[in-house]
């Protein structure tokens, strides 16, 4: 398991810059969906969250999913929610956690792939959606499973895309070695 830590400054750096892209995201590039008496939102700001799980493994992971939801919620003008914090914040660790047994050498898009579902499982789909349920609102899993499913082949491949960019990858790698 990667041992990154907040108190290196580059990682702090990169980290900050995650959550500020993740929020980005979530504010400017989200659709509603909706069906009946709910909606669903589709975005693709669990992206920097998975990338940071990955890169710095499930500690930043999880500072970083946490910090994205308070800081949306604080910007949209909503209460936070402290299971759906939680959620996000899983979405990080979970991705860190795999991200040192599921990508060894070959770093294929199955890899990424894997550790995309499993994320939004337990983050995005068991997690959230019990916060959203206990606070009232109508949850419509017959809908966020297989929007989820889509969501996470989309994130897979673009952080596929994003981990096979030899700048990307370069930078990261010399930042883990010093």
């Amino acid at each position: 398991m990667k041992k990154t830590s907040l108190r290196n400054t580059k990682v702090l750096a990169i980290s900050a810059f995650t959550v500020a892209l993740s929020v980005l995201i979530g504010w400017v590039c989200k659709s509603y969906l909706t069906f009946g008496d709910g909606s669903v939102r589709l975005t693709f700001e669990n992206i920097p969250i998975i990338l940071s799980g990955i890169w710095f493994g499930p500690a930043v992971g999880l500072a970083v999913g946490a910090s994205s939801d308070v800081i949306s919620a604080l910007l949209s003008g909503y209460s936070i929610n402290p299971i759906i914090t939680v959620g996000s914040a899983f979405v990080g660790v979970v991705s860190g956690v795999l991200s040192s047994y599921v990508i060894k050498e070959k770093k294929g898009f199955l890899s990424y792939l894997i550790i995309s579902v499993c994320a939004h499982t337990v983050g995005s789909v068991i997690i959230k959606s019990y916060g959203l349920w206990l606070y009232g609102y109508a949850v419509l899993m017959q809908v966020r499973i297989p929007l989820y499913i889509v969501i996470s082949v989309t994130e897979a491949y673009i952080i596929y895309i994003i981990s096979k960019n030899t700048g990307v990858r370069s930078g990261i790698e010399r930042l883990l070695k010093k």
